[in-house]
């Protein structure tokens, strides 16, 4: 996820929604019961950072869902690390994570140094059953320069990939079983 923060193209957007990074990197990519393996399409629903950042139809992708004990694992078929939640009363799996990354090419970048947050979400809401058909969800990242960041260089105005900063992008997702 944090090379994302580096990219002013699409394809690191969609490599982040795909592999969204380890919150709790397993060994075994699928611990517990199998849920379900599930194609998953993705669609843009809010984009407040416009500029480059995030492609409008980022396409889709398999994912398998396993239970380990009230822990759910989402395991994204194309390599990565697992990320894992709890699921409440009402079937939904709240996935959250930050990171933060030095963006500047250099140091000493153009405008100063930028470091950008970066929060991420992944929800999920499994259909009934003990092998559920299909799940709905979204997965939402909001950008944010860290405080007393000089972070100009990264808006579009200036040659980088963002309409604004902060921003958010969420992406809604629906998934069938395979």
């Amino acid at each position: 996820m944090i090379a994302l923060l580096h990219a002013h193209g699409s394809s690191r957007i969609v490599a982040s929604l795909v592999a969204f990074a380890a919150l709790a990197a397993c060994d075994n990519p699928n611990p517990g019961v199998a849920v379900g393996t599930y194609s998953v399409a993705s669609a843009l629903s809010d984009d407040s950072c416009g500029g480059t950042v995030a492609p409008s139809n980022p396409g889709s992708f398999d994912v398998t869902i396993s239970n380990d004990n009230g822990t759910y694992y989402w395991f994204p078929n194309t390599g990565g690390s697992s990320v894992s939640g709890t699921m409440g009363a009402d079937r939904t799996v709240n996935v959250t994570e930050i990171v933060a990354d030095d963006v500047d090419e250099t140091e000493a970048g153009a405008a100063g140094e930028c470091t950008l947050q970066r929060n991420d979400t992944l929800t999920f809401t499994l259909a009934a059953g003990a092998a559920p058909a299909s799940f709905t969800g979204a997965y939402s990242f909001t950008v944010i320069p860290a405080i007393g960041a000089n972070c100009s260089d990264q808006l579009v105005a200036n040659g980088g990939g963002y309409g604004a900063l902060p921003c958010t992008i969420t992406y809604k997702l629906t998934g069938k079983t395979q």
